[in-house]
């Protein structure tokens, strides 16, 4: 495959193209809903890009299963879990795709990249998923841009025109939404994490150590002995209550305040529930931050008890591979066992 550039770059949008994307991020920040893209939403998204459909899903691609998509399309609209057993032709067919094989080998979620990037529309309508998905919908071009995804899950916006190329001026566009897309998704993700932390609570079998309720004020309502002990090593939170300073970036930021004390770092997640602030802790061991994303990948399964042939064939590549990368990952995490390297990881709650 190769890169086919089709029309010169878009370098600005005119006035009214950005005046829609500043709306749309506008209605980002103040949409009420538990689903992170209702339907409503993606319609407004197949507007903005000028496509046939909008669809956001969330895959997991180790297990080959489609665990939740909405979709807006010429008035119909739909969000749920979807029946996998109508997807099969799909992850069958999946590395035929230009974009999708792409992402696969590039390990690239996050950029915006169409078809046509790859393939001619010739070249795109002589493939086997195109002649079994998109013959009937006369699928002629595809668009898509992603969310930062951890391990095997992908979360991806998609869009698709039956006449047509998508353009460089669609591709800013979704560039310049990306970031408010992601910041959506983790206020929705922070919401839901809170609401069953809350719930959590009322469960005496349960040990909510990463868990901490606070008044406005910053006055510790609840907090377990461990989140105790994290707070007052990295915090010096000897008094019930938390920093003025820390409080204060909590209120005030929408990314995770971070505080880096012997090598480890406290990571201070916040949400608003029954007028209370949630916080959510987390501790993590900064030696993984030494670490590629396929690496922090393959320590994970490794720290499941995967071999590495279970491992190479979950991630599609050849076992010799996973062994290169784990002598890389004990050089760099400074271990010399498996057993020591899935401590790590284990340790940091990952």
């Amino acid at each position: 495959m190769r890169h086919l550039p089709y029309g010169r770059p878009v370098r600005a949008l005119p006035e009214r193209d950005a005046a829609a994307v500043a709306a749309t991020t506008a209605e980002l920040a103040t949409l009420e809903d538990a689903e992170p893209f209702p339907p409503h939403f993606l319609r407004r998204l197949s507007r903005l890009v000028r496509s046939l459909d909008s669809t956001y899903c969330e895959l997991d691609r180790a297990r080959e299963r489609t665990l939740f998509m909405a979709w807006w399309a010429c008035g119909d609209a739909w969000s749920g879990v979807w029946d996998t057993g109508e997807n099969e032709a799909y992850w069958r067919l999946r590395r035929q795709h230009p974009v999708c094989s792409y992402r696969e080998r590039a390990n690239d979620w996050t950029t915006t990249r169409k078809v046509s990037d790859f393939d001619t529309p010739r070249e795109f309508h002589r493939t086997e998923i195109w002649n079994e998905l998109y013959r009937d919908d006369h699928i002629a071009d595809w668009i898509d841009v992603g969310l930062r995804s951890p391990g095997q899950t992908t979360r991806m916006f998609l869009f698709t025109r039956d006449r047509g190329h998508f353009d460089e001026r669609d591709r800013l566009v979704l560039d310049l939404l990306q970031p408010h897309l992601q910041q959506r998704y983790d206020r929705t993700r922070l919401a839901a994490e809170a609401a069953d932390a809350l719930a959590s609570l009322g469960d005496d079998d349960d040990d909510p150590h990463h868990v901490v309720l606070c008044s406005g004020e910053g006055v510790i309502e609840f907090a377990s002995p461990r989140a105790r002990r994290l707070l007052q090593a990295y915090l010096g939170c000897t008094n019930g209550h938390l920093p003025n300073a820390v409080l204060h970036r909590l209120r005030h930021r929408s990314a995770p305040v971070t505080v880096d004390r012997d090598g480890s770092r406290l990571t201070l997640r916040a949400a608003p529930a029954a007028g209370l602030l949630v916080l959510l802790l987390g501790e993590d061991d900064l030696r993984l931050h030494r670490l590629t994303a396929r690496q922090r990948t393959i320590l994970t399964h490794v720290a499941r008890g995967l071999t590495d042939p279970e491992i190479a064939r979950a991630l599609g590549i050849a076992p010799a591979t996973v062994g290169k990368h784990l002598e890389q990952i004990f050089e760099r995490l400074g271990v010399h066992t498996r057993t020591a390297a899935a401590a790590v990881v284990t340790s940091s709650g990952h």
